[in-house]
């Protein structure tokens, strides 16, 4: 499992597939790979956006989204999880 924050940007594509790579107990037995990426908009009610702080409070973040791996690891069948969140100034899309 890989928790962390990036203050930079990331093609999330290639995050998963190098992720997948390094970890060579699961070769041959990841079945699929479900992903969730958000995007930032240039718009919010009608207002054109340039960019956006996202701030967070260290520790607490990463413990936070520790919790959510533990629960759907709770409900589902998980081999692993790669959850990478973005913190800092982001520009649309």
């Amino acid at each position: 499992m890989k928790i962390g924050l990036l203050e930079s940007e990331l093609d999330p594509w290639q995050e998963i597939v190098e992720y997948q790579r390094t970890i060579k107990s699961h070769q041959g037995k990841i079945g699929a790979t479900a992903t969730f990426v958000g995007t930032m908009r240039d718009f919010n009610e009608g207002n054109s956006i340039v960019n956006m702080t996202l701030e967070h409070y260290p520790g607490m973040t990463e413990r936070h989204l520790q919790t959510i791996v533990e629960s759907a690891e709770q409900k589902w069948e998980i081999l692993d999880a790669l959850v990478i969140h973005r913190v800092g100034r982001l520009k649309p899309n």
